[in-house]
């Protein structure tokens, strides 16, 4: 059986994925590629809005020249629930992805937030976790500061990107 490791997601919705942080993502991506050639290489990604697609898209990019690369998608809710957090344009980009994962589901609901709940399960299965993120903690349960932070107490290594928010440059 292959080896595998294990990456998964975390970041805010509303990140600036300019060229040059796409860049230093898809640099680290190929250097763990390169590291684990012989290894399977698994992304969880929710696929909320901004950095979860941002990152799952270069991903399944570089899928396209490896076939040792899996995109699993673990949902906070059920499909139909999740989507209701998307507005129109995002539902149909959400679905465009589903039909390029290996799989998804919705993860055990633990707390009363699946946000949280499917926060903990990619950390708690994950070999690092990567952070797109400003560095600032905004107290929200579930949210990117929490989940780093719970990452960092699981012992899972973080590998933080930072990034700008558009709320950061007063942008919807």
């Amino acid at each position: 059986m292959k080896n595998k490791t294990t990456l998964a997601i975390t970041g805010h919705r509303d990140i600036i994925g300019n060229k040059a942080l796409q860049e230093k993502v898809k640099n680290y991506l190929e250097n763990i590629i390169e590291k684990n050639i012989e290894s399977e290489l698994v992304l969880l990604s929710p696929l909320a809005d901004g950095a979860d697609r941002f990152v799952a898209k270069i991903f399944l990019d570089l899928q396209e020249s490896n076939n040792n690369l899996k995109l699993i998608v673990p949902l906070p809710y059920n499909q139909e629930r999740y989507m209701q957090d998307f507005d129109e344009v995002s539902k149909k980009e959400f679905l465009k992805f589903l039909t390029k994962t290996d799989s998804y589901f919705e993860v055990e609901h633990k707390t009363k937030s699946g946000y949280l709940d499917v926060g903990r399960y990619v950390v708690d299965e994950a070999d690092i976790l990567l952070a797109l993120w400003d560095g600032t903690f905004n107290g929200k349960v579930g949210g990117t500061g929490d989940i780093v932070d719970y990452a960092k107490g699981q012992g899972v290594e973080v590998m933080h990107f930072v990034c700008v928010r558009k709320e950061a440059l007063g942008l919807k």
